[in-house]
């Protein structure tokens, strides 16, 4: 009997540490795979950064070499030595609007424009009242929000009409306003109002549909359908032809858009067709883990700064990660995987 426990106690203490090596194993090789995600993550980040410094833009997004298609006016007036800036699609761009790509190793990007986005500040109040109804279910007064995203954003105590300062955040139990502009779209779940009306819409498609930056038009080249359908005029089929139409090719003329909703969506004062020199840069890595998103900003007529400035950058939960499926390789070569690039 005395040999049997101990075989069993020996048994017992073999499995245990079995199961442990096994724990200890799958941890370091999660540590492991975490690392080599930050690291692709980084070379993916300093890599598009530089494209976005040193490669021009054309309607159909980030381009990645020095190929440039002209247009027939252009073809004519370099002939006659007149300098030409081409916005022509070449056909290998990064796309613009939130397209995911590969980067380096392991690591998935995408690119999105902030002029395919809904300004909070700057668009016109038909936009943000049709936006508003599709988040809240129903009609809301924009007059009222606006106001109280003004009042959020301004350095004095004084009130507009039906909205909210310091005393009235303070008597409904939540933080004070901020008194600036704001910096992050998702600052307006803190604006009075505008929590409500947001409440159904996660953070990643908020970033997607929502932009802080200062833009009265949409980029029909890079904008999501959330904020496509935003125009007036546009219904969800709408949008989605639109979206469509410019995979296979993008818009380089309003004519283009015209021909498939009939007429300019609110006038052609909405709409845009060239991106902002800002955006934001979100990465991932397909076996788990946050999503990192970077918000840019081109500053390069700062002749005393930097060429480009990051506003902020944040984490989403897994929950926000883009379909890794469907990650579209580049063309740019500081992107190539290393086997690639010694072609």
């Amino acid at each position: 009997m005395l040999v049997l426990a101990i075989l069993v106690i020996l048994s017992l203490l073999a499995s245990g540490v079995a199961v442990t090596a096994d724990r200890l194993r799958r941890q370091e090789d999660e540590r492991q795979a975490a690392l080599r995600a930050a690291v692709d993550m980084a070379d993916t980040r300093a890599s598009v950064l530089y494209l976005l410094l040193t490669q021009r833009r054309t309607f159909g997004g980030l381009t990645v070499d020095d190929r440039v298609v002209l247009s027939l006016d252009e073809r004519i007036a370099a002939r006659d030595g007149d300098d030409t800036l081409s916005l022509v699609p070449v056909g290998n761009e990064i796309t613009l609007d939130g397209t995911p790509h590969r980067g380096l190793g392991e690591a998935r990007f995408a690119l999105q424009d902030d002029r395919g986005r809904i300004a909070v500040n700057w668009a016109p109040a038909p936009v943000i009242e049709r936006f508003v109804a599709r988040q809240a279910g129903q009609q809301v007064p924009v007059a009222t929000l606006q106001n109280l995203l003004e009042d959020y954003q301004d350095a004095d105590d004084l009130h507009r009409l039906n909205s909210l300062e310091r005393d009235g955040y303070r008597a409904r139990g939540r933080p004070p306003p901020s008194n600036r502009a704001l910096v992050t779209p998702l600052e307006l779940r803190r604006v009075a109002g505008w929590g409500e009306v947001l409440a159904r819409m996660s953070d990643g498609r908020l970033l997607d549909v929502v932009t802080s930056a200062r833009s009265a038009q949409i980029n029909v080249n890079t904008a999501p359908s959330d904020a496509l359908v935003a125009l007036p005029g546009i219904d969800e089929a709408l949008a989605r032809r639109l979206v469509d139409a410019r995979q296979l090719k993008p818009f380089t003329a309003m004519a283009e858009v015209r021909q498939i909703v009939g007429g300019a969506p609110g006038g052609e004062e909405y709409l845009s067709l060239y991106p902002m020199d800002s955006g934001t840069l979100k990465m991932w890595a397909p076996g788990g883990g946050a999503v990192r998103v970077l918000h840019w900003t081109l500053t390069l007529f700062d002749r005393e700064g930097r060429p480009w400035r990051e506003d902020y950058e944040f984490a989403l939960s897994q929950d926000d990660r883009p379909d890794d499926g469907v990650a579209r390789p580049t063309a740019a070569k500081v992107l190539a995987r290393p086997e690639a690039a010694a072609r």
